[in-house]
């Protein structure tokens, strides 16, 4: 029997409305099974609950997602790991990284059901923090957190950071900036993108190195390819210096001189069900007018 996960972003009512309306949807079609979040079986019915996003995956032939990007990147960081697909719905402000319309949803599930759907697979990026600085705790303690957009390292407060930047063991720079972002092709649309960094096809084996607010004229974003690994750490220059490493601008470590952040491609990707939505170069081209003339009357 075919399975549909949903998971929802509860703080969004147009998301629960339209999660709601899904599920009430499928709950009437012979052979097809729902399941969400046990934390939501009160306010999304016609589902049976699991306890958590592990067990969603593992029940679910795909997931549809309620939310925006921010869903989206959440969803990613839980989902991706068990290989199960998502559809992600647009129900956000921007919703770049998002696919379908509220309007074409049963259309988007029906075809997935059908397996008519196109799947997309997205690089995501591994980030190792170890411990290695004198102050830093237990030395040599390493935590993996894995992101569908982007690793950044900033200063733990609105100051200049000095961050030591080697690719496959060879120095590349001493960024002076506010921090350094490595981007995936997907999160070359986010915050790379404001610290200038190039629009990246979805499909490109590469990242993307951008420092942030660089205190000079010639360090520019950098583009290297996924099969190296990027180490970053920030270099002690005064006492009180501190730092955080953030993934997805949703979590965050804190760091301290001589910790290091180790980015690589993560061993799995996301798969994204493609829906009869935009594609990249229709998005870019539609949502910001991508280099389109001002016509001059």
């Amino acid at each position: 029997m075919p399975t549909v996960g949903l998971l929802i972003n509860e703080t969004k009512p147009p998301a629960l409305d339209a999660a709601r309306r899904l599920a009430g949807e499928l709950a009437h079609r012979p052979g097809v099974s729902v399941v969400s979040l046990a934390t939501l079986a009160d306010q999304v019915t016609d589902c049976r609950p699991v306890p958590g996003a592990e067990e969603l995956a593992r029940a679910s032939d795909f997931v549809v997602v309620f939310g925006g990007d921010g869903t989206l990147l959440s969803a990613a960081r839980q989902l991706a790991p068990h290989g199960v697909p998502i559809l992600a719905v647009h129900l956000g402000h921007f919703g770049f990284l998002t696919q379908v319309a509220p309007s074409g949803l049963s259309r988007a599930v029906d075809a997935a059901l059908a397996g008519d759907s196109r799947i997309e697979e997205r690089a995501m990026l591994e980030a190792s923090v170890t411990r290695r600085g004198p102050d830093s705790g237990t030395p040599g303690e390493c935590t993996v957190l894995i992101g569908m957009n982007d690793v950044v390292i900033a200063s733990g407060a609105v100051r200049m950071v000095y961050v030591d930047t080697r690719i496959g063991g060879q120095r590349l720079a001493t960024y002076a900036a506010d921090g350094v972002i490595v981007a995936s092709p997907t999160g070359s649309t986010g915050y790379s993108l404001s610290a200038g960094g190039p629009l990246v096809h979805p499909a490109a084996p590469v990242f993307v190195i951008a420092p942030i607010c660089p205190h000079t004229l010639n360090a520019r974003p950098l583009i290297v390819p996924d099969t190296e690994a990027v180490r970053l750490s920030i270099e002690p220059h005064r006492d009180d210096i501190t730092g955080v490493v953030s993934i997805d601008g949703q979590l965050e470590l804190p760091l301290l001189p001589g910790d290091t952040v180790d980015v690589r491609r993560a061993e799995h990707t996301v798969k994204l069900l493609a829906g009869d939505g935009p594609n990249f170069y229709e998005k870019i081209r539609g949502r910001w007018n991508y280099g389109e003339r001002n016509p001059t009357g």
